[in-house]
């Protein structure tokens, strides 16, 4: 089974996760401050002693609209912030297919190179392998199209 990438986190550069974090934390902090008046509202009606006919009219005259500016604010700033996170470079860990030639194969599992080579370029091969699953041999040949 393969890891998630969302537990592939340690994988990231201490400073980009730092960065990372530090933008969550923030975009957290906005999200309660968008909350804040309901808040207050709730904390004044729980600590109030005021009949309910009173309270609703209260909060009717203390729950303020997002204004209009605050609202062209969010529309505008939003995607901008979603585009350049999602334009932000990702770290990819390098393949490692794309680190060793194949005459580092050739030399680890005793083979010869120029074999490696065609069989690698072969349509059909058979690998035989020891018990401990190190090459042995390699047998190419290509299959006939019908």
């Amino acid at each position: 089974m393969e890891t998630l990438i969302i537990n592939k986190r340690r994988e990231l550069p201490k400073t980009k996760r730092l960065i990372w974090d530090g933008i969550t934390v923030l975009l957290w902090l906005g999200f309660i401050y968008l909350w804040k008046p309901v808040f207050v509202i709730f904390y004044k009606i729980i600590t109030s002693e005021i009949p309910a006919g009173e309270i609703s009219s209260w909060i009717y005259d203390n729950i303020h609209s997002v204004t209009f500016e605050n609202a062209i604010f969010m529309l505008i700033a939003t995607p901008i912030v979603l585009f350049t996170l999602s334009r932000l470079g990702r770290h990819s860990p390098p393949s490692e297919h794309l680190l060793f030639e194949s005459s580092d194969y050739a030399n680890y599992f005793n083979l010869d190179n120029t074999h490696l080579q065609q069989c690698a370029n072969s349509q059909y091969i058979t690998i035989h392998h020891d018990n401990h699953g190190h090459i042995v041999h390699l047998d190419n040949r290509d299959i006939p199209v019908q």
